[in-house]
C-alpha cells in the first residue's frame, strides 16, 4: 500500500512539474491573481479591485484571458519560471506605472505614453524631487540586477517542451481572445470606442484597455471608403461657399492651460473673482461652454481638434495624433485655410518646441514660424517650473508686426499646468479662498492664483490689441479642467469635459452664445468671418449627428491614410518650411579678449550655443547681445555660428557662418 501511495504521489509530483495541463493551470492562476492586482492599482483601492471582479465577472474573466495568453509564451522557454516572472513583472510594472500616473493626472497609462517618454523625462524635475529621482534610478538598477540574478538561479525545465502543442495552444488562446473581443463589442459588454479613457479603464479593465491602446492606432479604413464615395462627398462640400462679405481681421487663438472659471465649483469659497477679465469679456462677447476631449491632461488633443475640426476620438484609444500621424503627414485646418487667404501664420508656445512634437506638427500644418521657449526672453517661471504666460503678449504682438498683411497667431499657454504643490508658498496670493476638501485646498489655492495671473495677461493683451489699431478676433479657451479631483457633482452648470471659450473682437461680428465642441470652434469663427473652409470644417455645416461622424471619418482617413481623393491625389497642405522664431539671431562681431572669446550680436538667450568649426563650445550667456566662450581663443579662419539648442540637445536653428579674422 505504501508503495502504491508513494507511486501515486510521485506521478502527481511529476504531473505538477512537467504536465502541460499543470503549466496551463499555473498560467491561468497567476493571470487571475495578476488581474486582481492590476485592477486594485488602476482603481487605487483594494476594495474597488475586488468589487470589479464581483460586479463585472464577464469583463474580469475576459481581462484574465488576455493576461493568460501572454503567460503562455513562457512555456516555450527552458526557464519557464523565469519567463513567467518576467512577463508578470512587465504586467505588474505597467500596473504600478498606471498607479503613479493616476496620481498626477486623470488619464490612465496607455501605449502612447511610450512615445511621450522623452517629453516625460524632460519634465521629471517638475514632478519629482532630486531624492525621488535617485530612488527611481536605484530601483531600476536593483530591477536589472534582480533579473540577472533570477535568470541564473531559476531552474531549467527538464521535461518535454511539446513546442507544437504549446504553439497550437497559443493559437487557440489568441483565437479565443479575438472571439471574446468581437462578441463583447457586438453585445456591448465592452467597447472599442473610448470617448473617455479614464472611464473605459474602469468599465472594461486595465488589460483590455492597455493592450487595445497598443494595437489600435490611426483611423481604420471605413467600409465604404472608395473613390466614388469620396467624390460624392467632394461634390457636396464644394457647393458650400461663403455667403456674405469676407472679413479679414487678425485672428489670434490662445489655448489656456487648464483654464476655467472656478467660481461655480461647489465647496470652493473665493474672496474675489480670480478671472475678472475673462468674466467681463464673457458678458460682452460671444461665449459658451466648450466640450473638450481631455480631462486633466491631453492638451494636444484639444489643440488638434480646434486646429483641424477633426475629432481625436476617430483615432486609437488614448492616441495623440500629434505623436503618431500629423507630425509627418500634412493636415488641412484653419492654418492652411487662412494662409490661402493671404494670412501670415504663426504659432507660439512657452514650452519646448519638441513637446508633443509640435515643431514637426506645425510645419506640416503650414505655419510660417514658431516661437517656442527656446526663442523667448525674460522668462519667469512658477515654483513648479512652468513658464509664466505674461511674455506671450510681447510674442503675439511681435508676430502681428512681423508682416504687413493680416495674420493668424495660434498660441498655447502653460502657466496653469500641474502638478499643483501641496505645500504653501512659492507664489503671490492674489485671491484668498477656502475649500471643503482640506487635502486639496493648497493645490486649489496655487492653481487659482496662477489663473489670476493668466487672466491679467488676457487683459493686457486686449489692451495691446486695441492700441495696435488693426481689426482683430481673439479666441480664448481652456484646453481641459485642472487635475484637482473635481467631481461632476461639484459642477452644476457643466461637465468635467467642458471648459469655456470667449470670442473677443473689435469688428462687431455676429455670433450666438452657444455651447459647442472643440472641433467646432474654428468653424464658428471662420463662418462668422465669411471665410472659405477646409473640407473637415465644411463637413460640420453639411452634416450632423451620426452622418457627420461617418463623413468626417471618411475625410480624415482619406487625407491622412488614404489615397487623397478629395485632394486629387496630392497632400492636403503644400510642402512647407517653417522658421523657428521670428526675429533673426545675428552675429555682428567676434573678438578674442584676454583668455576668452566675446560674441556680439542680437536675440541671444540661454538656449544660444556657440559652435566653432562645427564643434560646440561651453557658452556663457551674458545678455541678449553677448555670449562668451571662456578659456578659449580663436585662430584666423575659424568659422563661428550661434545655434539654438533645446534641452535634448537638438539643434533648432543656426545663424549664418561668421569667419573670424584678427
Amino acid at each position: 500500500m505504501k508503495e502504491k501511495i508513494s507511486l501515486l504521489l510521485s506521478k502527481i509530483k511529476y504531473a505538477y512539474k512537467y504536465s502541460i495541463h499543470s503549466w496551463i493551470f499555473k498560467c491561468f492562476a497567476i493571470a487571475f491573481l495578476m488581474e486582481i492586482v492590476l485592477e486594485m492599482l488602476g482603481r487605487r483601492s483594494v476594495f474597488a479591485g475586488f468589487s470589479f471582479m464581483i460586479t463585472s465577472p464577464i469583463v474580469f474573466i475576459y481581462n484574465v484571458s488576455i493576461i493568460f495568453f501572454t503567460f503562455l509564451f513562457a512555456l516555450f522557454l527552458r526557464k519557464r519560471i523565469f519567463g513567467l516572472i518576467i512577463i508578470g513583472a512587465i504586467w505588474l510594472g505597467c500596473g504600478i506605472v498606471n498607479f503613479i500616473v493616476l496620481g498626477f493626472r486623470v488619464t490612465p497609462f496607455a501605449a502612447i505614453d511610450f512615445l511621450m517618454l522623452k517629453d516625460t523625462i524632460s519634465m521629471i524635475d517638475i514632478y519629482y524631487t532630486k531624492f525621488q529621482q535617485i530612488i527611481i534610478v536605484v530601483v531600476l538598477i536593483i530591477a536589472i540586477v534582480g533579473i540577472v540574478f533570477l535568470f541564473k538561479k531559476t531552474p531549467r525545465f527538464e521535461g518535454r517542451r511539446n513546442v507544437i502543442s504549446i504553439m497550437a495552444l497559443c493559437i487557440f488562446a489568441w483565437i479565443a481572445v479575438l472571439g471574446l473581443t468581437n462578441f463583447g463589442v457586438a453585445h456591448n459588454v465592452i467597447s472599442d470606442d473610448f470617448a473617455n479613457l479614464g472611464t473605459a479603464y474602469k468599465d472594461y479593465g486595465f488589460a483590455y484597455c492597455f493592450t487595445n491602446s497598443i494595437v489600435d492606432n490611426g483611423v481604420s479604413e471605413p467600409e465604404n471608403y472608395s473613390e466614388e464615395s469620396m467624390n460624392e462627398i467632394k461634390q457636396e462640400l464644394d457647393l458650400i461657399k461663403p455667403e456674405g462679405k469676407e472679413k479679414k481681421p487678425n485672428v489670434v487663438f490662445i489655448q489656456l492651460e487648464s483654464f476655467f472659471d472656478p467660481k461655480g465649483v461647489k465647496g470652493l469659497e473665493l474672496e474675489s473673482d480670480p478671472v475678472p477679465n475673462f468674466t467681463k469679456y464673457k458678458e460682452m462677447y460671444p461665449s459658451g461652454y466648450l466640450t473638450v476631449p481631455a480631462l486633466g491632461a491631453g492638451t494636444a488633443n484639444s489643440e488638434f481638434e480646434v486646429l483641424t475640426a477633426i475629432k481625436s476620438s476617430y483615432f486609437g484609444a488614448g492616441e495623440y495624433p500629434y505623436k503618431t500621424t500629423v507630425n509627418s503627414v500634412p493636415v488641412e485646418g484653419i492654418c492652411s485655410v487662412l494662409k490661402n487667404e493671404g494670412y501670415g501664420a504663426y504659432a507660439i508656445h512657452n514650452n519646448r518646441s519638441s513637446f508633443y512634437d509640435r515643431k514637426n506638427v506645425y510645419e506640416q500644418m503650414g505655419f510660417d514660424a514658431f516661437i517656442s521657449l527656446e526663442y523667448m526672453y525674460d522668462i519667469e517661471k512658477t515654483s513648479t517650473g512652468w513658464a509664466k504666460d505674461y511674455t506671450l503678449v510681447n510674442d503675439i504682438m511681435k508676430c502681428l508686426k512681423d508682416t504687413k498683411q493680416t495674420d493668424l497667431v495660434y498660441t498655447i499657454s502653460v502657466q496653469g499646468h500641474g502638478r499643483y504643490p501641496t505645500e504653501p508658498g512659492g507664489y503671490d496670493e492674489h485671491v484668498k479662498l477656502t475649500y471643503d476638501v482640506p487635502e486639496v485646498e493648497e493645490q486649489f489655492r496655487y492653481y487659482v492664483n496662477q489663473i489670476y495671473e493668466m487672466d491679467e495677461m488676457i487683459g493686457k493683451l486686449v489692451n495691446e490689441l486695441d492700441e495696435y489699431g488693426e481689426d482683430y478676433v481673439l479666441v480664448l479657451y481652456g484646453d481641459h479642467l485642472p487635475t484637482l479631483d473635481i467631481t461632476e457633482e461639484q459642477l452644476p452648470d457643466s461637465t468635467l469635459f467642458q471648459t469655456e471659450y470667449v470670442i473677443i473682437n473689435n469688428i462687431d461680428i455676429k455670433m450666438e452664445d452657444e455651447d459647442i465642441e472643440a472641433n467646432q470652434l474654428s468653424v464658428k469663427v471662420l463662418n462668422a468671418l465669411n471665410m472659405p473652409l477646409s473640407y473637415p470644417e465644411k463637413a460640420h455645416l453639411a452634416y450632423s449627428g451620426n452622418e457627420l461622424d461617418e463623413k468626417l471619418t471618411l475625410i480624415t482617413y482619406d487625407m491622412l491614410f488614404g489615397k487623397k481623393y478629395l485632394y486629387d491625389g496630392n497632400n492636403a497642405v503644400d510642402e512647407n518650411v517653417m522658421k523657428m522664431g521670428v526675429s533673426d539671431i545675428l552675429i555682428t562681431n567676434v573678438k578674442n579678449e584676454e583668455e576668452h572669446v566675446v560674441i556680439s550680436g542680437d536675440m541671444y538667450n540661454t538656449f544660444s550655443h556657440v559652435y566653432v568649426n562645427d564643434d560646440e563650445k561651453d557658452t556663457m550667456y551674458i545678455d541678449e547681445n553677448t555670449l562668451i566662450i571662456q578659456d578659449y581663443l580663436l585662430s584666423p579662419g575659424d568659422e563661428i555660428t550661434v545655434k539654438q539648442v533645446d534641452k535634448s540637445h537638438h539643434i533648432l536653428s543656426s545663424t549664418d557662418v561668421y569667419v573670424y579674422s584678427e
